[in-house]
């Protein structure tokens, strides 16, 4: 049970930790406060390594080399160590393979890099005074630009919620690590073959300053996570059962005060 007085103290502000606490509150906290161990990886996770390793090998590659060709023996290479049981079903492994495929495919091949990127896959962390914690963040791709430099991120699938998250970080952390903006931050949905393409300005900074305060007083107030409302979540979500026997109770009685 979490007691009535249970509180956590967040150091460091990860950007993988504010993802899955955003996709569901109440599987971060078997995860990544109670640290309960599952067999089952979720689907979603995997398939993002695959993204990641395919991502970063492409960047790597002399110009001449980047062709689509590429792109389909580095997923065949990483693809290959998954299992069809760790999907929902056959028709969701092989849904979400070609989906996947077909849209790297598109946004990797279709613009020239001529300049290696800025960041590939790097993490950096910075001491933020206003939250009192550190705010550490990956940057898969960064690409310099006419004026400043332009932030990619390829994920598996994601929606309004994330791409604020990663708004609001990306703000604060360019701001105060680098004491200049990015000229623009797309973020890749693979699932969905969708680009979102946002240009920040200083207002997402002092807004993503309050953002990542709330998220930070929620994360230390585990008695007041709550369940996800998204079934797509639910159906591969690996702790199930123990959400079902009583810890989502906390989100009726938080909705009835």
């Amino acid at each position: 049970m979490r007691g009535k007085e249970y509180r956590i103290s967040i150091a460091t502000l990860t950007d993988y930790h504010l993802q899955d606490f955003i996709r569901c509150p109440n599987q971060f906290f078997f995860h990544h406060i109670e640290g309960k161990i599952t067999t089952q990886l979720n689907w979603r996770k995997r398939v993002q390594f695959v993204v990641d390793q395919v991502v970063s090998r492409y960047y790597k590659l002399p110009q001449i080399s980047k062709t689509s060709k590429k792109v389909m023996e580095f997923i065949d290479d990483h693809w290959s160590a998954l299992d069809v049981r760790q999907f929902e079903s056959k028709v969701h492994y092989y849904m979400v393979l070609a989906n996947m495929t077909d849209h790297l495919l598109q946004f990797l091949t279709s613009e020239k890099m001529e300049n290696p990127p800025l960041f590939l896959y790097e993490k950096f962390n910075i001491n933020i005074e206003e939250l009192g914690t550190e705010l550490s963040l990956t940057f898969e791709v960064a690409e310099w630009s006419t004026n400043s430099f332009i932030i990619k991120k390829y994920l598996v699938d994601t929606h309004e919620e994330m791409n604020l998250l990663f708004i609001n970080m990306i703000s604060v952390f360019c701001e105060k690590a680098f004491g200049q903006l990015p000229e623009r931050i797309e973020i890749f949905s693979l699932m969905e073959g969708k680009v979102e393409s946002y240009i920040p300005t200083m207002k997402d900074v002092s807004d993503g300053l309050e953002y990542l305060n709330i998220i930070k007083n929620l994360l230390q107030e585990p008695k007041k996570y709550l369940k996800t409302g998204s079934l797509t979540v639910c159906k591969s979500c690996s702790y199930q059962k123990s959400c079902y026997e009583g810890i989502n109770i906390n989100q009726e009685r938080f909705n009835r005060q």
